[in-house]
Order: C-alpha cells, then structure tokens, then sequence
C-alpha cells in the first residue's frame, strides 16, 4: 500500500476516474438538462486533478518547474471556480 502512495499510481488512477466522471456527468447532463453543466464542472475539477498531478510529479521526482506549474495551474483553476461562484 505504501509504494501505492509513494510511487504515484494512485495518483494517477484517481486522474483517470476523473476524466471517466467528467465524461459521466457530461453526458448526463446532456441527455438530461439536469445535473452540472461542463462550464461549472471543469474548473472545480480541474483544480484537483492539478494537485493530483503535482503529486504524480513530486513522486516521479520531477524538476521544481513542473510541479509548481502544476500547482499554478491549481490555483487559478480554484480562483476561476471561486469567481464563477462568487464573483460580479
């Protein structure tokens, strides 16, 4: 379980669900008009799978230029998530 963690596959299991949900909650929404549309959905989403993928590079022990842009890349997806929700 810990080289599950520490090596990254985790990591980019959970990435790959993701991706499946997304489609998923797409598709439903779609078919529907109920549920989340992909324009609200992405940033929230988006802003995890960048820490996932920050964790995935940390584990592959990439270079510090790749894990904070992930981690950039994070951040404005939440701040986009956080002014679609709250802002003018």
């Amino acid at each position: 379980m810990i080289s599950l963690l520490t090596s990254g596959h985790i990591a980019a299991m959970i990435l790959a669900l993701t991706v499946v949900e997304v489609a998923a909650l797409t598709w439903f929404h779609r078919a529907t008009g109920r549920g989340i549309a992909l324009s609200d959905l992405l940033p929230n989403v988006l802003a995890g799978d960048f820490l996932l993928l920050a964790w995935l590079l940390a584990s592959a022990r990439a270079g510090w230029p790749w894990i904070g842009a992930a981690l950039a890349g994070a951040l404005l997806s939440h701040a986009t998530d956080l002014v679609r929700r709250w802002g003018p």
